[in-house]
């Protein structure tokens, strides 16, 4: 009865779609980010791309409109940081797709969206803000008009996943965790059975009789 009321509350009966949540996550994200990211950097906007050159992916002019965009914000140096942000999501996108350094990239989108956030509040005042966010979102039925809402709840879904990582089965960091782990823990066994062979000469198999190994016992060093 007692293993019966444990796993009823601990859910543990569902231990084995606990991949779910950061997989769900990680497709959520992921769209967003590289929608965001390609806008920015003028990626594949134009409707007469030729795939086999590069050149024709990139459009300056889409890339100058975002600039400006930041230009209005206290980013410095907007015309080098519209490219390292837009990167940074392209980038972000495409790790979460597959599921690689999952954590590694979630702290600079976290940095991102917390820039965003903090001049979400600069732009009204911050006590109208809070109540804005705290007492109206959840009663909201469009919640897109409140930006700070949804940045907020982009910051916790990326916070979420940074804890969680990038989860298992469907993600190559779950891959090579289990590939490295399975590498130390052989590396452990080979040490221990190293150690204990007793015609090793590094091993402690005859800790007390040094002659077991040719050499000298402790007390005939004292004299």
């Amino acid at each position: 009865m007692t293993k019966f009321l444990l796993g009823f509350f601990s859910f543990g009966w569902l231990r084995g779609l606990d991949f779910l949540p950061s997989l769900l996550l990680r497709l959520f994200l992921a769209p967003m980010l590289w929608f965001s990211g390609s806008k920015k950097l003028g990626l594949f906007v134009e409707p007469d791309i030729n795939w086999l050159f590069p050149v024709t992916w990139f459009d300056s002019a889409t890339y100058d409109a975002s600039v400006k965009v930041l230009s209005a914000t206290p980013m410095p140096v907007p015309e080098i940081m519209n490219g390292v942000i837009g990167g940074i999501e392209v980038i972000g996108a495409f790790l979460l797709v597959i599921g690689f350094a999952v954590r590694w990239i979630s702290l600079p989108l976290l940095a991102l969206i917390g820039f965003t956030i903090l001049l979400a509040l600069g732009d009204e005042n911050v006590v109208t803000a809070g109540e804005n966010l705290l007492m109206t979102h959840a009663y909201n039925t469009d919640v897109t008009i409140d930006h700070l809402t949804v940045r907020v709840m982009y910051f916790l879904m990326v916070l979420s996943l940074f804890f969680m990582g990038a989860g298992r089965f469907f993600s190559i960091d779950w891959f090579l965790y289990r590939k490295l782990q399975r590498s130390i823990d052989k590396q452990e066994v080979s040490s221990s059975a190293s150690q204990d062979n007793p015609f090793n000469l590094g091993s402690n198999a005859y800790p007390h009789n040094s002659f077991a190994l040719g050499g000298t016992s402790a007390s005939d060093k004292k004299f």
